[in-house]
């Protein structure tokens, strides 16, 4: 096992991953691809909160008795926003006390915002296979 690389099981550096971009790649051992991956996602989402505002991130209302999968469908950018981690849930919790723009540079932001999410997931999906390699590794099969 190459020095710098702990033995994170892949469910835990997924989560870590999630919660803080780059992370994962952090807790591999993997410093450069994880300030990478980490800067341009934390970047690219921050750049669409400067250009529309937090109220870009608007969760969908769930309520009693409702079904989950209608309101998903009617607020579906915030699938990807909700995969940018924690930055993503603080903004979707602040987002909706704020004033809205009804701009077409909303539409921008939550692309951005969306769209960073996104490239987590590919990250998180990286990573997790990446740690879960590493176990097999270990295990002298």
């Amino acid at each position: 096992m190459p020095s710098g690389r702990l033995k994170v099981p892949a469910p835990i550096v997924a989560v870590i991953s999630w919660l803080v971009p780059g992370a994962g790649y952090l807790l591999l051992g993997q410093v450069a691809r994880g300030l990478t991956i980490g800067i341009t996602i934390l970047l690219l989402f921050v750049a669409g909160l400067l250009i529309g505002g937090v109220h870009v991130v608007d969760p969908p209302t769930f309520i009693r008795g409702h079904n989950v999968f209608n309101a998903l469908l009617q607020k579906p950018w915030y699938i990807g926003q909700f995969f940018s981690g924690a930055v993503g849930l603080i903004s979707g919790w602040i987002g909706p006390s704020q004033p809205a723009s009804h701009a077409r540079v909303a539409d921008i932001a939550t692309l951005y915002t969306a769209v960073a999410g996104m490239l987590n997931l590919m990250a998180i999906i990286d990573c997790s296979y990446r740690a879960s390699v590493a176990e097999d590794d270990g295990k002298g099969t």
